[in-house]
Formats: structure tokens, C-alpha cells, sequence
């Protein structure tokens, strides 16, 4: 009883954000299934396989991704037929909605299941507005991106996207990924003029479960933990991928041999200019891991140079509103550590400060 009780808070808390954020499909649902857990139904079968995962690992957003995953490949078309992003249509009513969940759950218990073991790998390209602005503040002619908790690293291409602040467009203005955050301040000033990213020298995503987006099952898993009934960002992420295709980037896999750390510091070490980034992703790291992250951005701050300086940007939750995401830049050798903008979790709105 004790678990059904977290995990129903779980749901719970995981449908009021996703209602925050725009989705009620998910709102909805989870709200609904944060009930069926609490009286032990259908769905507490597929969660208990899964009941040991930490908060952080996001079972949640792990059963719905499963569930939108079969839809998407085609193996359940009458969930399919519920969910916006394969052409279908949301019920209106609670009821319904509760009764088609528990029948895709009876046909697919096993598939679920299955799906509550694959981590969530959600590459939101919404977040790139934010990281292209501190990446552009950061005045470098050329750099190499490294990405921590990168996924498939579509953010990894964010200089072949087109991202329009308001009239100050950077990237690539021909683009077929747009995105056109809605801005809550002017970018003005000198510290905003001539805004242009840095000629991109490599591309590096760091990532325990990395997502190939070249791949058919890496598109399905990228498109699978989007929120169907938000089609705009679901066409968005799937324009990046087709961008991925055509823009190589390294995806190196963390693991026992090698953590995050080790192979932050490798890259790293291979010299020359480096932006380091990541976006959502701090809090799902242990804490002895970000203290090692930490040093080794700090080993590494320590040898740079002016003609090879390190930029270090995190998009993560702001400690002093967590309804709202904040972009930080740290610069080496020269420069300090500054907030750049406060932003959507999705990169819906972003405000220059």
C-alpha cells in the first residue's frame, strides 16, 4: 500500500506538470491512472515491475512513452486512434478515456512492461533557444559543442536550426526546424549586438543510453516520449531528426569503465575551443557525480586559453522558481559565471535578463 501511495503521488505530480506545460492529454490521463494505482488496478501490474526505480528515472513519462510507442510503430492503432500525433483524436470524456487506457493495458500488458525498463530520452529542440543565445553571448569565432545527458543530440545541431529572437535570427535561416520562442524582454543593448554563433568544429553528446536519430528505432524512441497531443513540438523534434540525419555528430556511451566525468574530460582534453551543455538533465545526475563533472570543468577551465576558452551552459530548473527553467554561462580563463535568461522547461517563452 505504502508504494501504491508514492507511486500514485508520482502520477499525480507528473500530470499537473505536464498540464502546466501544455499537454492535457497527459494531465488528464495521469490524473486518471494516479486513481487506478491507488486501488491496485490494471496498471499497478505494469508499474510494480518496475517499483524500485528512483524518483528521477521518471516512470511516469516511462509508461506513457511506451504506450505512445506502440502506437506510433503501427502495433496498436486503436490507442493510435486517441493520440493527436498519429491523427487521431483525444475523448472528450474521463470515462472513455479511462476505458480505452485499460483495454490498451489488457492487449499490451507485456509490451509495457517491457517499456518501463528503456530510460526516458527526451531531446526537446524548444530548449535550443536558450542554449543558442548563451552560445552566441559567448562571442567565440569557432568551438567545439559537447553535449551531458545529450540523447540523440539534436540540440548538437542547434547552428543548422533557425532560431528567431524576435527579429535577431541565429543559425540557419533556411532551415526546416523553426522555432520562434516568445520573448518576455528585448535583446538589446551592446551585449546583445552582432549576436552570431561560433562555427561549429565537432560535435560530442555524452549520454548513458545514447539515441541514434539516423536509425528507424532511434526516431521512434526520440518521437515515443514527445506528448501527442502537443503536435507542433512533435513536428519540430521530428524536422530536427531529418537535420540529424544530414549533420554527423559522436555520441560517446558513459559506463562503469567510463562515467560522465571520465569521458567529459577526455573530449576535453582534446583541446581547442569547447562549449559544454546540457538542458533538464542535473537532476537526474547522482550528486558525487556533479561534484566530479564540477572538477573536471574545473581542470579543464584551469589550462584554457584566450585562443582556446571553455563555455560552460546549463538550461536547468531555477533554484528560485522551479516554475521556470534558467541559462547560466560560466566562461574560462577569462570570464565569470552569469545568468543569461529565464525560460520554459520547453523553451515555449524565453526572457534575456
Amino acid at each position: 500500500m505504502e508504494l501504491r501511495e508514492e507511486w500514485a503521488l508520482r502520477l499525480a505530480q507528473q500530470g499537473e506538470a505536464c498540464g502546466e506545460l501544455g499537454s492535457d492529454l497527459y494531465r488528464r490521463l495521469l490524473g486518471l491512472l494516479a486513481e487506478e494505482v491507488r486501488v491496485g488496478a490494471t496498471t499497478w501490474d505494469v508499474l510494480a515491475s518496475a517499483g524500485d526505480l528512483r524518483f528521477g528515472q521518471a516512470g511516469p513519462l516511462r509508461l506513457l512513452g511506451a504506450a505512445h510507442r506502440l502506437a506510433l510503430s503501427g502495433q496498436d492503432q486503436q490507442w493510435a486512434a486517441l493520440l493527436p500525433s498519429c491523427g487521431g483524436r483525444v475523448p472528450a470524456d474521463d470515462g472513455v478515456l479511462l476505458v480505452q487506457w485499460r483495454a490498451l493495458v489488457e492487449r499490451r500488458h507485456a509490451d509495457l512492461v517491457e517499456g518501463m525498463g528503456r530510460e526516458v530520452q527526451t531531446n526537446e529542440v524548444g530548449r535550443a533557444a536558450g542554449l543558442a543565445l548563451a552560445a552566441a553571448e559567448a562571442r567565440l569565432g569557432e568551438a567545439r559543442l559537447i553535449e551531458i545527458g545529450s540523447s540523440g543530440g539534436l540540440n548538437l545541431r542547434l547552428d543548422r536550426f533557425e532560431i528567431d529572437l524576435a527579429g535577431v535570427v541565429l543559425g540557419h535561416p533556411e532551415s526546416p526546424v523553426h522555432i520562434r520562442p516568445e520573448m518576455r524582454a528585448e535583446l538589446g543593448g551592446l551585449r546583445h549586438s552582432g549576436l552570431a554563433l561560433p562555427t561549429v568544429t565537432g560535435r560530442v553528446g555524452i549520454d548513458p543510453f545514447p539515441v541514434d536519430p539516423s536509425s528507424e528505432d532511434g526516431r521512434l524512441t526520440l518521437r515515443s516520449y514527445l506528448w501527442p497531443d502537443q503536435v507542433e513540438r512533435f513536428e519540430r523534434v521530428s524536422a530536427a531528426i531529418e537535420v540529424a540525419r544530414q549533420v554527423p555528430a559522436e555520441l560517446l556511451t558513459t559506463s562503469e569503465d567510463a562515467d560522465t566525468a571520465e569521458v567529459l574530460e577526455s573530449v576535453l582534453d582534446r583541446g581547442g575551443s569547447s562549449i559544454v551543455m546540457h538542458s533538464i538533465v542535473w537532476q537526474y545526475i547522482p550528486t558525487e557525480m556533479r561534484w566530479r563533472i564540477t572538477e573536471a570543468m574545473e581542470r579543464a577551465g584551469s589550462r584554457s586559453t584566450t585562443t582556446a576558452p571553455l563555455v560552460w551552459i546549463r538550461y536547468e530548473p531555477d533554484e528560485w522558481d522551479r516554475r521556470r527553467a534558467a541559462v547560466w554561462m560560466r566562461q574560462w580563463p577569462y570570464g565569470g559565471d552569469r545568468l543569461v535568461a529565464h525560460v520554459d522547461f520547453h523553451g515555449r517563452w524565453l526572457e534575456p535578463v
